[in-house]
């Protein structure tokens, strides 16, 4: 079944009916600065989501509750097996930098060039995501080329104990325990989850197991803050580009096990009223062992595989002088190490090696200038110096305005620039690696407004993108190549109205322009526009429920199954996720989720359908 888009959004938009005012909730970002600040404080497009927006926007899916924030696509391929990966305003997959806790998850050995998988992340574990668009190397260095996504998982806070589970249709299992409290000036929340996806797509399967640990100390002029995270888990999917299920020549299926291990420490010390400095340390560590049968014919992709081995550690001194109200700066020093393994192989009848190790270290020196130099005005100016040992040193710049012309208009505009180093398997893979690569660039500029009126909020950004030096590989040389220049630009919206003390109605839509000037060819996987709306609806502490409808553009698709590699479009359609919540009584939730509706007969790759309609029950017990 599809409905028509203006048909749907009516439908969704029908129970409409009268402006009551309601509360604005200021957010403090700890994302696209080096020390926090409310999201007025910040002269760009920024979006927070907490964890009850999380559950209204996608019930148990983090890819669905993402993909109703306005120029964020996440493309999946297939069942929850397949890669879910990050397209923000159109960029490529791994040009958005990934945080977990403030440590990076960007892993520079995989195939994906550094692009970060969704499914290593469980819905339960977050307590928030914030997310900034555009160039944010003058803050962040190497890998920001498009923005920053920053999830942190639940903070230590009163002392309280929750279970969940959850059980669903094609063998859906998920259950998970936390506990958060103080102990004096300790701070603590701890918490494990397991989730096994089961099967909703013949071939796709994905199991996990996370364990988190969060504590933190803090009196009058010292805080410390540590993060500990476990994460394992398998899959399998038909390979990318195969035909999957409905096309693929053969059934062998993809396999991966892969291992996440992370901490971070931080140290704040409030000097004296002007004078804040922090040192913060993170490590980041990952494993991941997979094989491939390769796609037929072998002429396509031959057999292969490889055990990935991966570790960056990171050092900061950030100080922040002045008066946040006012005038202040940060400046500091970090250095980073990464260091990367594979033991891989292709077979074409004999295996071939397919290894490479590589290392590199980035010592980096930055300062962020910001101002209120008139009432309601507000100048930021950041600088960022890079001086990677594989590659020549690169300064990030960025600068933005923001104003607040009175309670109901602000406007912002931003512009900044970022670079990524080669990932390690495009420059070290021994059949398609290139070590004469040259680091990625973009530039990025926004204008911006935001409004409000009693209940209504709103949202309008024009943006333009442009990249450079862009890696991808060539088929008539067999190997990784820089191409010249991609330009995007596009708009982006939102609405939200908050109906009544009952009713809160959000629509959020965006529009990307790709063109790639140096090349006939489509960069793949992203619609050009995108649709949401979604509506919740509490109608008293009991009972919650939530419909959340999407209106995916075209997209264009490769596949290989044939051997010849033909592109094609993928169709465009509409989606309906719905789920409802009864409290029954003041410690425990039952819940419904119906994912895909309306049951739409829609493809995310060629030959990979999209699961069908799927429901899902949960529990949630807080004591």
């Amino acid at each position: 079944m599809k409905l028509p888009v203006p048909l749907a959004v009516l439908l969704i938009g029908a129970p409409l009916a009268q402006v009551v005012a309601a509360p604005a909730v200021e957010e403090l970002m700890v994302t696209g600065s080096y020390s926090p600040v409310s999201s007025e404080q910040l002269a760009a497009s920024v979006t927070v989501i907490n964890q009850q927006q999380l559950q209204q926007l996608g019930g148990n899916s983090l890819v669905n509750a993402l993909r109703q924030i306005p120029s964020l696509w996440v493309e999946e391929q297939g069942g929850p097996g397949g890669i879910s990966s990050i397209n923000l305003r159109g960029a490529e997959a791994n040009h958005t930098l990934v945080l977990l806790n403030g440590v990076q998850l960007n892993d520079p050995t995989n195939t994906r060039g550094g692009a970060f998988d969704l499914n290593g992340i469980n819905i339960e574990t977050i307590e928030r995501i914030e997310i900034i668009r555009g160039a944010q190397s003058a803050i962040y260095g190497s890998d920001a080329l498009a923005g920053v996504i920053h999830i942190i998982t639940r903070a230590p806070a009163k002392r309280l104990t929750r279970i969940n589970a959850r059980l669903g249709e094609k063998g859906y299992e998920s259950g998970g325990i936390a506990a958060t409290g103080q102990a004096g000036s300790l701070g603590y929340s701890l918490s494990a989850q397991s989730r096994d996806a089961g099967e909703p797509v013949r071939g796709s399967t994905a199991s996990n197991s996370e364990w988190n640990a969060r504590l933190d100390w803090r009196n009058e002029a010292h805080q410390l803050d540590l993060a500990l995270r476990y994460f394992d888990g398998e899959r399998t999917s038909y390979p990318e580009q195969s035909g999957g299920p409905a096309l693929a020549q053969s059934h062998a299926l993809d396999t991966s096990e892969y291992t996440d291990k992370q901490a971070s420490l931080a140290w704040r010390y409030a000097i004296n009223n002007f004078w804040r400095s922090s040192l913060s340390a993170g490590w980041y560590e990952r494993e991941e062992n997979y094989d491939s049968p390769g796609i037929l014919p072998y002429n396509a992709v031959p057999p292969n595989g490889a055990d990935n081995q991966f570790t960056r550690t990171t050092v900061s001194w950030v100080n922040t002088l002045g008066d946040q109200q006012r005038y202040w700066a940060n400046l500091g020093l970090e250095s980073k190490k990464e260091k990367g393994e594979s033991q891989g192989y292709l077979d074409f009848g004999f295996l071939m090696p397919a290894d490479f190790s590589l290392s590199r270290r980035t010592d980096s020196a930055f300062i962020n200038l910001n101002g209120y130099v008139l009432p309601g005005l507000l100048i930021q100016a950041s600088s960022r110096y890079d001086d990677p040992d594989s590659a020549a040193s690169n300064t990030s710049s960025q600068a933005g305005v923001r104003y607040r012309l009175n309670d109901q208009w602000s406007f912002f505009a931003n512009a900044g620039e970022g670079y990524k180093l080669p990932s390690f398997s495009a420059l070290g893979h021994p059949l398609v690696g290139n070590a004469d690569l040259k680091p990625e660039t973009s530039t990025s500029r926004e204008l911006g407004v935001d409004w409000a009126y009693g209940a209504v909020s709103a949202n309008l950004t024009w943006f333009e993108q442009e990249y450079r030096n862009l890696i991808d590989f060539d088929s008539d040389t067999f190997r990784n190549v820089n191409r010249e220049r991609v330009d995007t630009a596009g708009a982006e919206a939102s609405v939200n109205w908050q109906v009544n003390t009952q009713l809160n109605w959000r629509v959020q839509g965006s529009y990307t322009d790709i063109d790639m000037l140096s090349s006939d060819n489509n960069l793949l996987g992203r619609p050009q526009s995108t649709l949401g709306s979604s509506l919740h609806y509490q109608p008293n502490a009991d009972w919650q429920f939530n419909l959340n409808y999407l209106h995916v553009d075209e997209r264009f698709a490769v596949s290989l199954h044939d051997g010849q590699g033909q592109q094609q479009t993928l169709d465009s359609y509409n989606r309906l996720d719905a789920s409802a919540y009864w409290q029954f009584n003041p410690h425990s939730r039952l819940g419904l989720n119906l994912e895909n509706l309306a049951d739409a007969d829609y493809h995310t790759d060629i030959g990979f359908p999209a699961p069908g309609r799927l429901a899902r029950v949960s529990l949630d017990i807080a004591f």
